[in-house]
């Protein structure tokens, strides 16, 4: 999975929902994921406006290397239907700041405070808890306890990968390890004025202030992005094209007024399994996971399909494949009953654990626009518009699990990891969000966790 980063050109505007009017769009903010996604399939379709059976026929000794797809998902696509969609094998995983020195940052995690006492401290599941005094939510049974005197101090924002290293094994990280958002970038007001969509000037009547983001001297915005395309329809001939946008065209406009960046592909001896964080051995039966990328958990309603009945599921904080009463993993430690019958191998069993306790913060609002929000017909009418606004789960967010066995806790781990079991990964194998994980939301690793323990060392538990 090719490695990227982003050298803007001039300031950038990362707006999020909220108006303009109102404060100022919040456009120096650090993006979420999806917006290096959609910027670069719109390069692709900007820089390929032919499918490519057109292409080659009208283009001599034309390089052929994509293939289109059909509209819908693959339990329920109509065999018949023109394939009409394109570049759908495109995914994306970023976007993170990127130092001069060449070290990837990272969001904090959210279970780790600072106080006036040298380092950083982290929180820890009480292992008992008064019903008198605990209003947790269903299905948590344990809430978190601070080593440390009350503060209004704040850890820094985000961490390296040796920081993270560290945090996994339950060691805090040196300081010098984390970066203010400071040090990465800084806000910069313009004054803008309102533009009539018919006569493309300015309409008469709005005037106002928007923030942009400004990146500091030698930051760039990383990302890693991957297109596997079947060549010629073979599925055992599927080849990585996403250099064929990338090396062609080295600029791509990302952000709200199509800011233009320039793109220069990451080697000097790095890759996904050098830049990444990733998760520590785990030898006992807890396991915690820390979101390095938002994840988006939509309610679920009641419903049936097929014959079977679907639970519904509240969302927001809780992960769908969480039982909401019980707490209990509903992931399995090998492919699907679907996937099983495709290959033609055993079904995975439920992994044996149990959500126990969670650290998250506020949500974020994820929304967007977009040219072909509606697809109806059989002719796919294409109408634009602003897709739908979800809350997702922010990056840093914690969650602590307790496993049957030091087994079960190891498939667990193998199971949210964004590497799986691999332990030089070249692509990303999980991607824990119910939605829009190609888009680079869902990334977590696994570390381990212990009960909190009283000034005198004595274990709660």
């Amino acid at each position: 999975m090719p490695l990227y980063a982003l050298t803007p050109n001039d300031v950038l505007f990362f707006r999020d929902g909220r108006p303009i009017e109102a404060a100022g769009g919040h456009g120096a903010r650090w993006p979420e994921p999806s917006l290096i996604f959609d910027a670069i399939h719109a390069a692709l379709h900007r820089a390929f406006p032919l499918d490519d059976a057109v292409r080659c026929s009208l283009e001599n000794n034309a390089h052929s290397w994509e293939h289109a797809h059909r509209f819908g998902r693959s339990s329920d696509r109509d065999p018949n239907r023109h394939r009409t969609q394109r570049f759908g094998s495109l995914q994306t995983a970023g976007l993170f700041p990127v130092l001069e020195n060449g070290d990837w940052l990272f969001p904090s995690p959210q279970d780790v405070v600072a106080s006036g006492d040298p380092g950083l401290h982290l929180l820890s599941p009480l292992a008992k808890e008064p019903l008198s005094r605990c209003n947790l939510p269903a299905p948590l049974k344990y809430s978190l306890a601070s080593p440390c005197e009350p503060s209004k101090e704040e850890s820094k924002p985000w961490w390296t990968r040796k920081a993270f290293d560290a945090y996994l094994r339950g060691q805090s990280p040196d300081e010098t390890m984390t970066r203010y958002h400071g040090n990465l970038f800084a806000g910069e007001w313009a004054t803008g004025i309102g533009i009539d969509p018919l006569s493309q000037t300015q309409d008469g009547e709005r005037i106002y202030s928007a923030e942009y983001l400004r990146l500091n001297c030698g930051v760039r915005l990383g990302f890693a992005a991957t297109l596997p395309m079947k060549q010629n329809g073979a599925r055992d001939n599927v080849r990585d094209c996403i250099a064929e946008l990338l090396t062609k065209d080295r600029s791509i406009v990302v952000g709200g007024q199509q800011r233009v960046c320039s793109v220069e592909e990451v080697n000097c001896g790095q890759s996904i399994a050098t830049v990444l964080p990733r998760g520590t051995v785990i030898e006992g039966m807890r396991v915690k996971w820390v979101l390095l990328t938002p994840a988006v958990f939509p309610g679920i309603a009641a419903s049936e399909k097929n014959g079977k009945r679907i639970n519904p599921h509240r969302g927001g904080w809780l992960p769908n494949w969480i039982n909401s009463s019980t707490g209990k993993v509903e992931l399995l430690d090998g492919p699907g009953l679907e996937k099983a019958k495709r290959r033609n191998v055993q079904a995975g069993n439920l992994i044996d654990a149990h959500l126990v306790a969670a650290r998250v913060p506020k949500p974020i609002p994820i929304t967007g626009w977009t040219e072909a929000v509606h697809l109806k017909g059989t002719a796919l009418e294409r109408e634009h518009g602003a897709r739908q606004t979800h809350l997702a789960v922010p990056a840093g967010a914690v969650y602590y699990f307790e496993s049957g066995s030091v087994t079960e806790a190891q498939k667990l781990a193998m199971a949210l990891n964004w590497h799986g079991r691999e332990s030089n990964p070249t692509t990303i194998k999980n991607r824990r969000s119910t939605l829009l994980g190609e888009k680079g939301f869902g990334l977590g690793v696994c570390g381990t966790w212990q009960f909190f323990k009283d000034v005198a060392g004595r274990s709660e538990k």
